[in-house]
């Protein structure tokens, strides 16, 4: 359909024009990371006709179109702890997967993945359990009548079309359903600033235990004083790299774009040209400096900056700094997370709150229901908590067990013929324990 413009007006006015209804179903899981994967085969799991639209054409998320090929938040993580296993049912189940196909291993506190690995172990969770799914395809609109959310127009290739649903789940990572629909939302610290992103690599043809020898701290020294001596105008003098499943490769997260805004295209293209920059002086330092990676060369470029913060949807609990660092327990609990206040800010230094020992906090069934708007549950990074309540529990640990139980959330509930936010929250947590979730 053509749309006449005036260019003396700065806007233009879309005509209206009917929509095909290309699917109509129970859940509607929007984003394809490993909160909506989880969210979805819980779904589908439990009987519901599920479908999954994801905007790239495989899934994964952060953790492959961004290649952050690591698990956070899946142990106890504390300087003192003991690395206690902290999640159970699906999150479990993909780390088995996992390391069955030899793409997964526990490293200190934290579980390696091999990227390209996880989109065939996601394929076939979902395929497996019934999940349709739609690639290529972004979410435009939200469907909303007297208050509870209905479906969502979609877009791809092929033009516009609706898809209803029961019961929808934002696990977009920006909540971009919830804020179409009129959801409440922040973004930010006090300030407005937001978390810092990064643009992950990897290094190949790596001497690992080597590189992995070298201290840490000495690699700090080593930012300060090329920094300082101007050969290298870094942004961050912290950072870190871990081996890779695969031989002879490290996963590297060094470099930090201050002030990109994850939902506005124009920063985050600038962002991500920012980002590849820098990855090529990251990498010029680790072959000069650091030992075992002299032959190194890099191997891999994510696709996507590694985005940690953009809309904080609001619910009905908002997550916070408290209830993080006092390892706070819940009635209303969910899954449970020991991973610190892990705050990228503009500075060059990231600011790291720990949990004591092998303690660990609640997330609250609140925290998936957002305020105003019925018939939608969050989950991932767009759940609902203050800027350093967020620091915390965006890691792919507790987003995997937040998308379990918010797709098992939207099932019950239509079963139960309620709103999510009226759902008996002791029901929930009995079929998540029963599908061997850790609360």
């Amino acid at each position: 359909m053509a749309i006449l413009v005036d260019p003396a007006l700065g806007t233009i006015t879309e005509p209206a024009r009917p929509l095909a209804v290309a699917r109509s179903v129970d859940v509607l899981v929007v984003g394809g990371g490993t909160a909506g994967c989880m969210a979805a085969v819980a779904a589908a799991r439990a009987g519901a006709k599920v479908l999954l639209v994801e905007r790239y054409g495989f899934l994964g998320g952060t953790a492959t179109a961004a290649m952050v090929g690591v698990f956070c938040g899946v142990y106890t993580c504390g300087p003192d702890s003991t690395h206690q296993i902290l999640v159970g049912g699906l999150p479990r189940e993909v780390m088995s997967r996992l390391e069955a196909a030899k793409a997964g291993m526990k490293y200190r506190h934290r579980f390696q993945v091999d990227h390209e690995a996880f989109k065939l172990v996601l394929d076939q969770m979902l395929i497996e359990a019934g999940v349709e799914i739609l690639f290529h395809t972004t979410v435009c609109e939200a469907l909303v009548a007297d208050g509870q959310i209905r479906g969502v127009v979609v877009e791809h290739k092929g033009g516009r079309e609706a898809i209803l649903a029961g019961r929808v789940v934002d696990a977009s990572g920006d909540g971009d359903v919830a804020a179409r629909a009129g959801a409440p939302f922040e973004m930010g610290d006090d300030d407005g600033r937001l978390q810092a992103p990064t643009m992950v690599f990897y290094m190949g043809q790596v001497d690992v235990p080597r590189a992995m020898a070298f201290p840490e701290k000495e690699i700090r020294k080593l930012l300060i004083a090329v920094k300082e001596s101007g050969e290298f105008d870094f942004p961050r003098i912290s950072g870190s790299f871990s081996p890779a499943p695969q031989p002879g490769k490290v996963h590297v997260n060094m470099s930090r774009v201050a002030g990109c805004d994850g939902v506005d295209p124009w920063s985050l293209t600038a962002g991500t040209l920012e980002g590849r920059r820098q990855v090529e002086g990251f990498a010029r330092f680790l072959v000069k400096y650091i030992p075992g990676f002299e032959t190194a060369i890099v191997d891999a470029i994510a696709p996507q900056l590694g985005v940690r913060e953009t809309r904080r949807i609001m619910g009905e609990h908002v997550l916070t700094r408290q209830n993080v660092l006092g390892a706070e327990k819940s009635d209303a609990a969910i899954c449970r997370s020991s991973w610190p206040i892990e705050d990228h800010a503009q500075g060059q230094e990231t600011i790291r709150l720990h949990l004591p020992g092998d303690d660990f906090y609640h997330v609250p069934y609140g925290c998936l229901v957002p305020r105003e708007i019925d018939g939608l549950l969050l989950a991932g990074r767009c759940v609902s908590a203050t800027h350093d309540g967020q620091a915390s529990v965006r890691v792919m640990g507790p987003g995997m067990a937040m998308g379990q139980a918010a797709g098992t959330a939207a099932v019950l509930s239509l079963s139960a013929g309620v709103m999510p936010r009226r759902l008996a929250v002791g029901d929930l947590q009995s079929r998540l324990v029963s599908d061997g979730a850790l609360i």
